[in-house]
């Protein structure tokens, strides 16, 4: 792929981090791979994790809960013109048994894809994120704690030596407790007892060998430095880091211990789901830097999802913003195809002539290159009707195009596409149609040259065997020459250019294609 970063930056990206214990969003706009402004940030305490970690499921009402946030996602993403995303998932949607249901119902209602990674492509995105706030002097230890997991990184001036993860998060150390984590009294002495419990492989290797300095990620340790820095900025990405000393947190979970969440929540105004996991997390912490004797941990306000978008940005400076968008749509538009399609060689095949012809008849229809990716979407999903029904799958074809989100595409393209798709077959544009009838005049333009190409293209692989095997055109008076290069028998297709695929183009662009063949 090209490469120009004049041409690349500025882009706005957006990452996404579907944990155990919240949904994050964060949308910001780079002026080059590190150079940024976060623009937006949303989080919506759904908790995935408290139901998964007791029945290895995510729960019907958690479930809706997430879509509903994704939903607003894909709005804020669209408002702000994103170009580029990914939205990572961790430990508890890993975990679920339901996980591919939730995956699919996130893809087909908001168009998002979930990418579920490992703990080390965790700890690899957290420990990104650190190293563009801190600079990572001598040996350093990445602490990440969420609500399912925790992640360790061992950096050795600047390089990851080493990654861990390990399922104690702070939601999962809760549901594990159950009520004797509500036991004031007792809260802190057996929260220690049960970190104290865990074996830290990667601690056990650096016996002998010296930290110089620990780094503590994840909302609940920005709360327990706020609380001692008492510095609340506008934005986590602007606020500076902050050394958080050992002594000042024991002391802090000496006195959150022996409040209920409700007090906690009241007295130092956190949300009802920091306040019960604070001291779970807090104690990890406080484990990990007595282990490595560290005096103080230093918070830099950063996370996975500010990785997430760092990750984003340098793939975008080494590919090309254009390319990447692209890509990324077709991709989605793939997941649909492998979804819905019975028949994917065909409408794969089909679309490499579509494109092909798009190619050579630039001088003939004028489109740009947007078009082209229209018409690519519309020739991979044409045959996506035939799930619901063989009879009429190019009226199924629009009702499912037309229903499902793809990101990166306007409501308008989409409708664009749906359209092409269902007239891929079949009667050809008519204002009398209402789904025709209701897009803007361009729009209906773009439908028709668009499936005079694609009726073309599905014509010349009328039996699905693919005998066609590429075409070159070139106009002539009034006629559209058509050689193509073929194998076996290609009766079939001569046939349906001449009596169904050129009824369309003839009309459109006033030229009769006119199939000669060549073995």
């Amino acid at each position: 792929m090209p490469s120009s970063k004049t041409r690349v930056f500025p882009i706005r990206c957006a990452g996404m981090d579907v944990g155990s214990n919240a949904l994050r969003l964060a949308i910001a706009e780079f002026k080059s791979p590190d150079r940024y402004k976060i623009l937006e940030r949303k989080r919506v305490p759904v908790r995935l994790g408290e139901s998964v970690f007791k029945t290895n499921r995510i729960a019907p009402e958690t479930l809706d809960a997430a879509l509903d946030a994704f939903r607003d996602f894909r709005r804020t993403m669209e408002e702000h013109g994103v170009v580029l995303h990914r939205a990572v998932a961790t430990s508890a949607t890993r975990e679920a048994k339901n996980r591919a249901a939730f995956l699919e119902r996130v893809h087909t209602e908001t168009g998002i894809d979930l990418d579920l990674i490992p703990g080390t492509e965790e700890a690899r995105l957290v420990a990104l994120a650190v190293q563009s706030k801190v600079r990572l002097r001598g040996t350093s230890l990445i602490l990440d704690v969420g609500g399912g997991s925790i992640e360790l990184a061992l950096v050795q001036r600047g390089q990851i030596l080493l990654v861990e993860s390990h399922n104690l998060g702070t939601v999962r150390l809760l549901e594990q407790l159950g009520g004797e984590a509500k036991a004031k009294g007792q809260l802190l002495r057996i929260l220690r007892e049960t970190v104290r419990t865990a074996r830290f492989p990667l601690l056990e290797s650096m016996r002998g060998h010296s930290v110089t300095q620990i780094i503590g990620t994840g909302g609940n340790i920005e709360a327990l430095a706020s609380l001692s820095s008492g510095d609340n900025g506008k934005d986590d990405s602007e606020r500076k880091p902050v050394g958080l000393p050992l002594a000042r947190l024991k002391k802090h979970l000496e006195t959150l211990a022996m409040m209920t969440p409700e007090e906690r929540a009241k007295k130092y105004g956190l949300r009802p789901d920091r306040a019960d996991v604070i001291v779970p997390a807090g104690v990890i912490f406080e484990y990990v830097a007595t282990r490595t004797r560290a005096r103080q941990i230093l918070v830099p306000f950063v996370g996975l999802v500010d990785g997430v978008l760092l990750d984003l940005a340098r793939a975008a400076d080494a590919s090309g913003k254009k390319e990447l968008e692209f890509s990324q749509t077709l991709n989605a538009a793939r997941a649909i195809m492998r979804k819905y399609d019975t028949d994917p060689k065909h409408s794969r095949h089909v679309t490499e002539l579509a494109l092909s012809l798009f190619d050579q008849l630039k001088s003939v229809h004028g489109l740009g290159k947007r078009d082209r990716l229209l018409l690519e979407i519309a020739g991979l999903l044409h045959e996506v009707g035939n799930f619901i029904s063989a009879a009429g799958h190019h009226r199924h074809a629009y009702y499912i195009i037309s229903e499902t989100p793809i990101l990166g595409l306007t409501d308008e393209e989409l409708h664009v596409v749906a359209n092409v798709a269902r007239y891929h077959r079949k009667a050809p544009p008519d204002a009398s149609h209402e789904c025709y009838a209701e897009l803007p005049e361009r729009a209906r333009d773009r439908v028709r040259a668009l499936s005079a190409m694609l009726r073309l293209a599905d014509a010349l692989d009328h039996d699905h065997r693919q005998r066609v095997t590429e075409v070159s055109a070139k106009t002539r008076d009034s006629e559209l020459l058509l050689k193509a290069r073929t194998r076996g028998d290609v009766t079939l297709d001569e046939w349906s250019v001449g009596e169904k695929g050129g009824d369309l183009f003839k009309e459109e662009f006033d030229l009769k294609p006119v199939l000669k063949t060549r073995v």
